[in-house]
């Protein structure tokens, strides 16, 4: 049947997002068994959050690490508040899938999928914004001194 078709179908069913748009940000193409293909779904948006959330976490809780120390000094305490609502919508949706894989059914993942799609347009440029000064934090001189007694 092809995995296009298989979400096609599930699509109509539970009124999921466009295959191109979960495709594009999920690659759920790539997918080879269409047999539970919500859950893969699922699966696949879960590792994206909790990945996410690692990213955060150090910022908002620096361990004694070159790098969580000094891209914990990039943001403004203001700024942390934001990171930390961020960080709780991706460990709710990280921690919601793992309830659902308990007693799974197309029903509960597919409620899921819509629930993280609404969400996902402002997590994306939130994140998108975090990146870019993380990334660009790198580019900023910050005295290892500094860095070294800082403790968050």
């Amino acid at each position: 049947m092809g995995i296009k078709t298989k979400y096609g179908e599930l699509q109509k069913k539970y009124n999921l997002p466009s295959y191109l748009d979960v495709n594009n940000d999920f690659e759920i193409s790539s997918l080879e068994d269409e047999k539970f293909l919500l859950r893969t779904i699922r699966r696949k948006i879960a590792e994206k959050a909790e990945a996410y959330a690692k990213i955060i976490e150090p910022v908002l809780m620096p361990e004694s690490t070159q790098a969580s120390l000094h891209e914990c000094q990039l943001f403004t305490e203001e700024e942390k508040k934001e990171l930390y609502n961020l960080f709780k919508k991706m460990m709710y949706f990280d921690r919601l899938s793992i309830e659902i894989s308990i007693n799974e059914t197309d029903e509960k993942t597919a409620n899921f999928i819509n629930e993280f799609w609404k969400e996902w347009g402002s997590i994306k440029s939130e994140l998108t914004n975090i990146i870019k000064k993380l990334k660009e934090g790198w580019t900023k001189e910050i005295s290892l001194k500094e860095e070294k007694s800082y403790l968050g």
